[in-house]
């Protein structure tokens, strides 16, 4: 019986070895083991790169167009504000007074004749009158290729220094038009002052441009001293 026994014993222990090594050998690392966790990390990787990426770019770009027409809708709702309240007439009459002073084209004949006619007025006698259209220079030049153009001439006139003085005092003031001055020299020459300088009136011909709505806008009433001067020059030539 003890030889039946332990038999039975080793028998049975064998088959617990047995089964003990089969478990172990399914808990080995197989290839497959690692090829199946790699290749769902690649699918993932994929389904991020052409997928759920895009849709993130997509989400980020929408709320930034989404942000900026809620910008653009309140910037043209501050223009409409600031339009509706400004006078139709006002505006009208200054947008008048403006090309009369800044017209579209201006005459040589008509600008010099206000200078030479305050100078008379004033007792000078001209010694040179010469003047032209001009292109002003190229900072003048606008984005569509045009121009600020005006009319420019050298003049002189000889007078006494109270005569001269008072010429200069109002040459600003008398001409209807918006005027720079440049080259001016005063010299006395046997008691007669003479005086040269250099006269030039400004007109922007007509042109066709594109508005940017959402531009930063001012309104021109911010500016009442130039407007003003627009209206009392304007007088002048009604």
């Amino acid at each position: 019986m003890p030889i039946v026994t332990n038999a039975i014993n080793a028998d049975k222990t064998k088959k617990e070895i047995e089964a003990i090594s089969e478990r172990v050998k399914k808990t080995r690392l197989k290839v497959t083991d690692i090829i199946i966790p790699i290749l769902v990390v690649v699918v993932l990787v994929i389904l991020g790169v052409f997928v759920f990426v895009p849709m993130i770019q997509k989400a980020i770009s929408f709320q930034s167009e989404h942000a900026e027409v809620i910008n653009k809708e309140k910037q043209l709702s501050d223009l409409e504000t600031t339009l509706n309240s400004m006078d139709e007439g006002i505006l009208q009459s200054d947008l008048i007074n403006a090309q009369k002073v800044i017209p579209n084209t201006l005459k040589v004949s008509s600008f010099m004749y206000y200078i030479d006619n305050l100078a008379s007025e004033k007792g000078l006698t001209s010694s040179e009158i010469s003047a032209g259209d001009i292109k002003i220079n190229t900072q003048g030049e606008t984005s569509d290729g045009n121009y600020i153009l005006g009319v420019s001439g050298p003049l002189a006139y000889q007078g006494t220094l109270t005569n001269t003085l008072d010429f200069l005092n109002s040459l600003y003031s008398v001409s209807p038009y918006i005027i720079t001055i440049e080259n001016l020299d005063l010299e006395e020459l046997n008691n007669i002052w003479e005086i040269s300088l250099t006269v030039t009136g400004y007109y922007v011909p007509v042109v066709t441009s594109s508005v940017d709505m959402y531009s930063a806008f001012t309104p021109y009433s911010k500016f009442a001293d130039i407007v003003s001067v627009f209206e009392s020059k304007a007088s002048q030539l009604d």
